[in-house]
């Protein structure tokens, strides 16, 4: 197999599509204006591609906010969770947010992160919320419309969550479980194609498909990977913005 062929067979996929397939792009972990952020943010820019950032309310740097004022108005803020603690039970999956915990001091956390992250970032906040490890418990999906927020956006929302809207992500370019760095071009791009698949088939062309990013820890091949994906897609893929997505889902 050759290394053209995962991008081959996506490009072979969109062709198929009758309108556009929507795409939109989520980073998580951001707390400063970091060289990792900014660069995240340039090689959005420089392919017109909204970025929505999840950040750390309880480790934000004041000088944030300040760094995405010289970028377009699209790029919008989300909390994710509150300090990214992991307080889930020895032996089990990290959890900041999971049922494990009392739901009065997971409220107080849900309220204070949202405050904080409309205090730092203004218009460029939304009140979506993103659970570190993307994992959270029924008492905290059951607690987000409560603490002010209309959206909950994970990898694999539990069920039974109401009273927010659900956009999840779906193609993350981390292999946490095993390299803990970039996951390569033909499970990625397989996994993307696959979605695409799917969508098309069972008629539902209007749902998004979220790409999740991790600026701290990208290499080389990462920032090459997305250089190509947003090169390789322009013109033939709607790229949304956080608010779109919404609309979309709703």
């Amino acid at each position: 197999m050759t290394e053209r062929d995962p991008w081959s067979a996506l490009d072979g996929e969109v062709a198929q599509w009758a309108t556009p397939p929507a795409l939109w792009l989520r980073d998580d972990d951001a707390t400063g204006p970091a060289p990792a952020v900014a660069t995240l943010l340039d090689t959005c820019a420089a392919a017109d591609v909204p970025a929505c950032l999840a950040v750390i309310p309880a480790l934000l740097d004041p000088e944030f906010a300040p760094l995405l004022a010289a970028h377009a108005a699209e790029t919008t803020v989300i909390p994710h969770g509150f300090g990214h603690t992991n307080y889930a039970p020895e032996g089990e999956k990290k959890s900041e947010f999971g049922d494990h915990r009392s739901l009065e001091v997971m409220s107080h956390e849900l309220r204070g992160g949202l405050e904080r992250t409309q205090t730092a970032f203004g218009t460029r906040f939304r009140p979506i919320f993103v659970p570190p490890w993307n994992r959270c418990g029924a008492m905290t999906g059951g607690a987000l419309k409560g603490a002010g927020y209309t959206a909950l956006s994970a990898k694999s929302t539990p069920a039974g969550v109401t009273g927010v809207t659900v956009i999840d992500v779906h193609i993350d370019i981390i292999d946490w479980r095993r390299t803990r760095g970039y996951g390569g071009d033909l499970p990625i791009l397989e996994t993307l194609r696959a979605r695409l698949t799917a969508l098309r088939n069972e008629g539902k062309e209007h749902e998004p498909t979220g790409i999740l990013t991790h600026h701290a820890v990208h290499d080389d091949d990462a920032w090459t990977f997305l250089e190509t994906l947003f090169g390789r897609l322009e013109g033939k893929v709607n790229w949304l913005t956080v608010d779109d997505v919404l609309r979309a889902m709703r």
